[in-house]
């Protein structure tokens, strides 16, 4: 009887650490993943920063040749005005966001590594949320190449915007000594034209403070999850 109790004893013993070495490795393989997570989302947050700045400069910019427009600037030099153009008429940002450890848990299937379901909620919603930000970025992407380009080239003779706009373009095309703005300044059609632009970049702002809060929430929970 003894000996079948110390057989027993052992038996569940043996089950018990190898129960406790798996748990053990599942969690270390669980804060890998996290930490790997954590990367990436603070990367994503920088990007962000660096999209929202860009977002702000461009509705900076607009505004500035709203009031060119409205004849608050009259003494506005072409290079300034130039430089102006070209951001707002023919530049815009794009938002690439780091995504390869999260895709990678939802492909292999190992999302359920990660034991706080909150958390799993938050980075099965997040391509949804990454979605919204880059429609609103195609938006104005389409307005510019199709609406506020096109506008621009049939209005003035934009050969020196197109030098200011690209560093490598300058050295290739010849700057033009003289170029005519007044047909912008009179035109309603550019106050209508920018003053969209500001409003698309304002959606778009929009779409990334979603993401910021986003990004904070599910890095918070990350590093909750990495203390305990």
């Amino acid at each position: 009887m003894v000996e079948s109790v110390a057989i027993i004893l052992s038996i569940l013993l043996a089950f018990a650490i190898d129960a406790g070495w798996d748990a053990f490795k599942e969690r270390n393989q669980e804060k890998a993943f996290l930490k790997s997570l954590r990367d990436d989302f603070e990367e994503t947050r920088s990007r962000i920063n660096t999209s929202t700045d860009g977002h702000m400069r461009f509705i900076d910019l607009a505004r500035q040749l709203l009031e060119f427009h409205g004849g608050n600037t009259p003494d506005i030099e072409p290079d300034a005005l130039e430089t102006m153009l070209g951001a707002v008429f023919f530049d815009w940002v794009t938002l690439y966001l780091p995504s390869g450890s999260r895709d990678a848990l939802f492909s292999s299937g190992d999302i359920e590594i990660i034991s706080n379901e909150e958390l799993r909620a938050m980075l099965a919603a997040w391509p949804s949320i990454v979605a919204d930000a880059a429609e609103d970025d195609k938006w104005i992407a389409n307005d510019i190449l199709y609406n506020m380009a096109p506008y621009l080239q049939g209005k003035i003779r934009t050969r020196n915007i197109a030098r200011v706009t690209n560093s490598d373009a300058a050295e290739r095309i010849p700057r033009i000594e003289s170029v005519n703005y007044d047909a912008l300044r009179n035109d309603p059609m550019f106050d209508n034209i920018v003053s969209f632009r500001i409003l698309n970049e304002t959606y778009a702002l929009r779409e990334n403070d979603r993401l910021s809060e986003a990004v904070d929430e599910i890095i918070r929970a990350i590093e909750k999850e990495l203390k305990r």
